[in-house]
């Protein structure tokens, strides 16, 4: 369901002033959520290359886990641009345009792209946990990158179905099974995601009895990261749920009485303006936990910009010496010394 609901024919004055007012407060959340995305999305697509940009220019981040980590970059920092292009493209182009067609396309598929880099990146966590010699003996890079290239082949379809949405198909089954089969998409990685770090948490805590002590401090940062970054991720983006859980009652009440459907369309804009705004974030966020639960990462980045950690060494060297001075006047304040001085004297 995008754009204005379509009026019906014998509709009376206060049903056709109600849908009038529907539409009305619907333009002014795509006006916010517009804005809220210029705000947001450079941010987000700052952090998002400043990740990506260390991962290449530090080699000792160039990992399998951050092949998948960069992809997901790629994806969340294409889909801010798609946004803010979306937006141009909205206010300057017919709705109907190859243009937008293409934007639409787009941004779903980097939509799908996030999802499924997620659930990958957990069930090769889940595979390293379960079977440790099978998965050391087949992962690479190489398999990583061809892993990575299926996933974005399989994010373009319900890309371009998405994008053939009621402005170019008009027809309700063709729009309803889509809603449905993406909500399945989803459900399934949403399920996968959670179940595999559900085993990864209790099987190395099952085995953190017979794992050695330098080898947990090894371990369990990156699952901690991991899980920090998955749970925001979902947190944020369980809107999405509810969104196409609205569109599908929607879909289903088209031929409901005008009043009822109204009532159905109001909530449905307000998850719409919600799930505008937890997108922007969620693309936004993912580098950002990233950074902040992984001290490999922080010190690789001031290793990709060697003025900024020569910046903040110098600052470091600067805040020394003058704690020592204030240890030192705290040591023999002075009034005790006034007392002791002519006690010296004598």
């Amino acid at each position: 369901m995008n754009g204005t609901i379509e009026h019906s024919d014998g509709l009376t004055a206060h049903e056709r002033q109600l849908f009038h007012d529907v539409d009305a407060h619907e333009q002014d959340y795509d006006n916010i959520i517009r804005h809220f995305g210029n705000i947001i999305a450079p941010i987000g697509i700052l952090l998002n290359s400043i990740f990506l940009f260390v991962v290449i220019r530090v080699k000792s981040m160039r990992t399998i886990i951050n092949v998948y980590l960069s992809n997901l970059a790629v994806a969340d920092a294409t889909y801010m641009i798609i946004n803010m292009s979306g937006a141009w493209a909205t206010e300057h182009t017919h709705i109907a345009s190859g243009a937008y067609l293409a934007v639409r396309i787009a941004s779903v598929t980097m939509q799908n792209a996030s999802y499924f880099f997620v659930t990958v990146i957990a069930v090769e966590r889940f595979s390293a946990v379960r079977q440790p010699l099978t998965q050391r003996a087949r992962a690479s890079k190489s398999r990583a990158a061809k892993v990575s290239a299926g996933v974005w082949v399989v994010a373009v379809v319900p890309g371009v179905l998405g994008g053939l949405d009621n402005n170019y198909v008009k027809n309700v089954v063709f729009s309803q099974v889509y809603v449905v089969s993406l909500l399945l998409i989803y459900l399934g990685t949403f399920t996968i995601t959670v179940f595999s770090y559900i085993y990864i948490v209790i099987k190395l805590c099952h085995s953190d009895r017979e794992r050695q002590e330098g080898q947990s401090r090894r371990v369990y940062p990156v699952v901690r990261m991991l899980v920090i970054n998955t749970a925001v991720f979902f947190v944020l983006n369980s809107m999405d749920i509810a969104y196409n859980v609205m569109v599908i009652i929607l879909e289903f009440s088209m031929h409901s009485e005008a009043e009822a459907f109204i009532d159905i369309y109001w909530t449905y804009l307000d998850v719409k303006v919600c799930l505008g705004m937890v997108r922007v974030i969620n693309s936004s966020i993912n580098t950002l936990v990233y950074s902040v639960t992984n001290r490999q990462y922080r010190a690789a980045f001031l290793e990709a910009s060697p003025p900024l950690a020569k910046l903040l060494r110098q600052c470091r060297r600067c805040r020394r010496p003058q704690q020592t001075e204030q240890i030192e006047l705290r040591a023999i304040p002075p009034a005790k010394a006034a007392q002791e001085s002519p006690a010296q004297a004598h």
